[in-house]
């Protein structure tokens, strides 16, 4: 009893002093009694003791004078009044507040530096278990984290199940229908023949994607109406060239003499314009290109090319012709890698308003359509990296000379004989101008002949086209306009001619 009212009175006096190695949250448990002493220990003294010793500052542990606090082994911890006591303790005097103040803030520290330590580890300066002793981590996880967690696994769990099951869908054994189209797959579940019907099934599924849509992709040729010879034009850089700056924005330019070119060539050719461009995107250009009468029969789109290698393929195996009569004028290697030998390679265009190379392969390909060649291919393959409206000139400037030539020696051998005597004293022995003609320059001359009429009848009956022309675009309009309910109700629309 006699230690316990000395330490309240010192403890009353003196400012209350706490020296552990971290400042520790305030707490009843006997965990944190046993570990942390307060200290009531008075500094020594010089001199008689001053009468104002209640106010001077308290000795911590850092003075040098002050002794290791675990040295005096009389020294006992507070203890607690018990429940019974009716002597309450005495409130700390104001001059105290700051310490209490100190004090807890570095409790707080020590709280927050306990729980940033991961609920488990030690405290910071090594001298035993911190705050979250004991506690999973999973304790300072939010609800939040933990439904976002369970959700990953959920979605993680749901992408492996379907993984598993699409493989094993995918490399199913064959149906009756599938047998007769996979004639080399074999049925059983062996690992050869399982991923052989694997991959077989991958590849034709994303072959619908790459493939074009169609294995026809033009329509079976008219007896009556088709040409023999099918020209295909690229139409970016070789018809048109499309400019932007910021001033007018984008802008494209139609390549000169192409009105010329193909009303000049729809009398040999059937024109087809294919572009690796979208449909939304090319169809307004090829109709402000074309307007009337028509010439380019059929245009052909991005989806209609094969997508292979990260290249757009303009396939002229899909094309429903025959590739013997098929000519293609293209600047991109990747449209024409599947056919470069009915391919004629040009330069891009890039705007020249006094560009002539459209006017300049006129004699080539009116040679091919007009001397009826069996297969294009080889003689385009016969050019190989020469320019082809500069070489064709060349040759036909040679089978001119030679042409002359056979003229003046038939001139000569008619001169010869007595018939050609009398003749020349006639003056007919003269060759005629159809003889100094090449043959070439007579198909030149129908071929003009029939652009000039095709022209008159043009402009004699152009309200008449332009009529019939919205009426075709309006009666396609109408088939188009098929409801959602129609389909389900009656089916998808049967093509034209169909039962």
């Amino acid at each position: 009893m006699l230690g316990r009212a000395l330490n309240r009175s010192l403890l009353g006096t003196r400012p209350l002093l706490l020296a552990p190695r971290i400042a520790p949250p305030i707490s009843r448990s006997p965990h944190y009694q046993s570990r942390y002493q307060y200290s009531t220990q008075q500094p020594p003294e010089k001199g008689p003791r001053d009468s104002s010793a209640a106010n001077s500052d308290p000795v911590s542990a850092t003075d040098a004078n002050a002794p290791p606090l675990s040295s005096d082994p009389t020294r006992t911890p507070p203890q607690e009044p018990s429940p019974s006591s009716s002597t309450p303790d005495p409130p700390p005097p104001e001059s105290q507040l700051p310490e209490l103040k100190l004090f807890l803030k570095e409790t707080e520290k020590a709280e927050k530096a306990s729980f940033s330590g991961g609920g488990g580890g030690g405290r910071a300066d090594g001298g035993g278990p911190g705050r979250g002793e004991g506690l999973p981590k999973s304790a300072y996880v939010s609800s939040t984290d933990r439904k976002r967690e369970r959700l990953a696994r959920i979605v993680f769990g749901s992408f492996i199940v379907s993984l598993i099951g699409g493989t094993l869908y995918m490399g199913r054994e064959l149906d009756n229908v599938e047998r007769k189209y996979y004639k080399d797959l074999q049925q059983g579940w062996g690992a050869s023949a399982f991923y052989a019907r694997l991959k077989a099934r991958t590849n034709d599924l994303l072959n619908f994607y790459n493939e074009p849509p169609f294995e026809k992709l033009l329509p079976d040729p008219l007896p009556d109406y088709s040409r023999p010879y099918t020209l295909v034009i690229s139409l970016e850089d070789v018809c048109v060239h499309s400019t932007w700056d910021r001033e007018h924005g984008w802008r494209i330019a139609k390549r000169p003499g192409l009105d010329y070119f193909l009303a000049y060539l729809f009398h040999y050719y059937e024109i087809v314009v294919f572009t690796s461009q979208h449909e939304q995107t090319a169809a307004p250009i090829i109709q402000k290109m074309d307007q009337y009468p028509g010439y380019i029969m059929f245009p052909l789109f991005r989806a209609h090319t094969r997508y292979k290698d990260g290249k757009y393929i303009k396939d002229l195996n899909y094309l429903n012709r025959d590739l013997s009569k098929v000519i293609m004028l293209e600047t991109n290697p990747d449209a024409w890698s599947e056919n470069p030998n009915n391919t004629i390679k040009m330069k891009p265009w890039d705007g020249d308003p006094k560009d002539k190379e459209l006017i300049s392969l006129i004699p080539f390909l009116e040679y091919i359509a007009a001397m009826g060649i069996s297969d294009v291919r080889p003689v385009i393959e016969g050019f190989g990296n020469k320019h082809v409206p500069t070489e064709f000139s060349r040759r036909e400037a040679i089978a001119r000379a030679e042409h002359m030539k056979r003229v003046e020696e038939q001139r000569k051998t008619r001169k010869s004989t007595a018939g050609g005597a009398l003749l020349g004293v006639l003056g007919m022995s003269r060759p005629s101008a159809n003889e100094e003609k090449t043959f070439m320059d007579l198909a030149r001359e129908r071929g003009l002949q029939a652009y000039h009429e095709m022209q008159k009848h043009v402009e004699d009956h152009k309200e008449e086209m332009l009529q019939e022309q919205k009426k075709m675009e309006k009666e396609a309009a109408e088939m188009m306009k098929t409801s959602l309910s129609k389909i389900f109700t009656e089916g998808l629309p049967k093509p034209p001619g169909a039962q």
